[in-house]
């Protein structure tokens, strides 16, 4: 990427792992000083290398227990599918949503309180798209080893 050296790809690798890292630490580890590091991250932000930060919260702590994908398969994927896309990328339950190539073109994550939530969804889903959505297939995610690229110890 144009603008982007080597130092910031080292700063980025490590807000992806540490996204709570100190400035001085952060400055110690890539040999810069803080300021320096503050200046690389206002750019890098700005040349939209860094979306944003967030916590990543574990579901069950707001009595979603539920995790699961969703495939969708639709008879024409073309630019009137994106407005519907946005709406849905808005709602609390969804944690993802993907445009992929495939026989199924669009993947969400989304995470539900049970499965009688999971149908509610699809069912939101069929009338947004109407005619459009051929086909949804729910798969429930049943353990989880790598979220968010932070890796999860079973405990207990």
């Amino acid at each position: 990427m144009p603008g982007v050296d080597e130092k910031d790809r080292e700063i980025l690798r490590i807000l992806r792992k540490e996204g709570r890292i100190t400035l001085t630490e952060l400055g110690r580890r890539i040999g810069l000083s803080p300021a320096s590091v503050k200046n690389r991250m206002e750019k890098l932000e700005k040349l939209g290398a860094i979306r944003g930060y967030s916590a990543v919260v574990d579901p069950a702590f707001l009595d979603e227990y539920v995790q699961a994908f969703l495939e969708l398969r639709l008879a024409i994927d073309d630019h009137t599918v994106d407005p519907i896309l946005r709406r849905i990328a808005g709602f609390d339950e969804v944690q993802a949503i993907y445009r992929r190539s495939g026989e199924k073109q669009i993947l969400i994550r989304v995470s539900f309180r049970d499965t009688d939530e999971i149908k509610a969804f699809a069912g939101r889903l069929k009338r947004l798209f109407g005619k459009n959505l051929e086909r949804v297939e729910v798969t429930l995610i049943i353990d989880t080893f790598k979220d968010n690229w932070i890796s999860l110890e079973k405990r207990g």
